[in-house]
């Protein structure tokens, strides 16, 4: 699940990676940094459900609207529908890496599981978005940078941390950088309940192992 928290914490670009991360210099075709850019527990309710582009709109704790993303390869999860009031829980990390102009291209992936914990319907995913940019300019004296990104669309962005300027400092025009972003995401649905009745594994992430529901059990 890809998640856009807190305006917007979930940015797959260059722009982020470059403005949050700490460096570790390594010789110039591998040098590379990592930040971890997400860390966040809140309690929230579903306002939307976009099933065609797998976005959900969420109003957290503070009144604040957050806009979260589920990746189409991400299937095994419990269903969401407005008025559904959830925990969640996010962690990000995202790492650059300049990489030989002859690399394989990066691919992204995902993966889901859905259980329960404490009787509620509990869900688990885990992505890494991956995207190549293409660096066209660097102005080291200003911290900013341009490049291409796969969409072919040009940015310019600037570069605000010591340590990601050192790691601008690195760059050259045409270098080839890969940019991913791993989100790990939890969420228990509070407002549903399975029939006590029933009996579930409660192993966060984990299909239940249990006889089929009664009709009044609700998922």
């Amino acid at each position: 699940m890809a998640y856009a928290l807190r305006r917007p914490l979930a940015a797959l670009v260059l722009a982020s990676t470059l403005a949050a991360a700490p460096t570790v210099l390594t010789p110039h075709a591998w040098a590379q940094a990592s930040a971890i850019t997400g860390n966040q527990v809140t309690s929230a309710v579903v306002e939307t459900v976009d099933s065609g582009n797998g976005n959900v709109l969420l109003r957290d704790h503070t009144g604040g609207l957050v806009t979260v993303n589920v990746p189409k390869g991400a299937h095994n999860l419990p269903h969401l529908q407005p008025g559904d009031q959830i925990n969640l829980r996010f962690f990000q990390t995202i790492d650059a890496e300049i990489v030989p102009p002859d690399a394989p291209a990066p691919e992204s992936t995902v993966s889901s599981a859905k259980g329960y914990v404490h009787r509620h319907p509990h869900g688990t995913l885990i992505s890494f978005r991956r995207q190549r940019v293409h660096v066209l300019a660097i102005d080291v004296p200003h911290h900013t940078v341009t490049f291409t990104d796969p969409d072919d669309m040009t940015r310019t962005v600037a570069i605000h941390q010591k340590p990601m300027q050192d790691f601008l400092a690195t760059l050259k025009v045409g270098d080839d950088v890969d940019v991913t972003t791993m989100d790990a995401v939890s969420f228990d649905v509070t407002n549903r309940t399975v029939n006590p009745n029933v009996t579930v594994s409660e192993k966060s992430g984990q299909n239940a192992s249990a006889p089929p529901a009664s009709p009044a059990a609700q998922h």
